[in-house]
């Protein structure tokens, strides 16, 4: 009985694996800290110090190259967006001023550097349009991240990118949000992570796996329970 359960057990995962292993869907999640804010609206009085977290969904199939650079942008679903500092929201605006897709950039080799940056555009960096909650004029929001090699991305390919990004190796960064270009709130970058997001079937299909285990082993347990009383 206990080998047969084991059997069930990992013939689900294994049937599992593939559909999770087929995830298009991508995560990225930014992480930091408030060097600054003299923003108003909703972050009025945040604090120096207070977490900073930006993250979005996009798909690895949806992807613009550029014509000129070795760069590749991978359009972000906007309504996926989310971002908090200290708790408090920024929110994106939907759509884009103008109707402007807005891109997660790699760079790979741009020339002898690496690195990840937003922007409506694929070759550089531009900032997206949000809004600060109590504040009504749009604001501007600003990332980017370069590291100073060649080795932190192997391709233009999201997939290979898959993994958590810090501060080694990195030249320089802005995560900022302002308007005319004058930052009013800056961010310490801390981490960069991509992740797969599963699919739902895959999501079903370990629920339905964890459900016959569980069943199958129900048995085994009230007969174990009587053979020791």
């Amino acid at each position: 009985m206990k080998h047969h359960t084991k059997y069930l057990f990992v013939t689900c995962v294994a049937a599992m694996l593939p559909a999770l292993a087929h995830a298009d869907i991508l995560r990225v999640e930014i992480k930091g800290v408030v060097d600054y804010s003299v923003i108003g609206g909703s972050m009025a009085g945040v604090a120096s110090g207070a977490p900073a977290v930006m993250s979005f969904n996009l798909d690895s199939n949806n992807f613009a190259d550029s014509a000129n650079y070795p760069t590749r942008g991978y359009a972000i679903d906007l309504p996926s967006f989310s971002m908090t500092v200290g708790g408090r929201p920024v929110t994106m605006d939907i759509p884009q001023p103008g109707g402007a897709q807005s891109y997660f950039v790699l760079r790979n080799n741009d020339p002898g550097v690496d690195g990840f940056f937003i922007s409506p555009g694929t070759e550089t960096y531009a900032p997206l349009s949000v809004h600060i909650p109590g504040l009504n004029p749009a604001h501007e929001l600003d990332f980017h991240v370069t590291y100073g090699n060649t080795t932190t991305l192997s391709s233009l390919n999201i997939l290979d990118a898959v993994g958590s990004y810090g501060t080694a190796n990195m030249s320089v960064y802005q995560w900022t949000i302002g308007r005319f270009g004058v930052p009013g709130a800056e961010y310490a970058f801390n981490s960069l992570t991509i992740s797969a997001v599963p699919e739902p079937a895959a999501v079903t299909l370990l629920g339905l796996g964890l459900l016959v285990v569980l069943r199958r082993s129900a048995p085994l347990r009230a007969v174990q329970g009587r053979r020791n009383s």
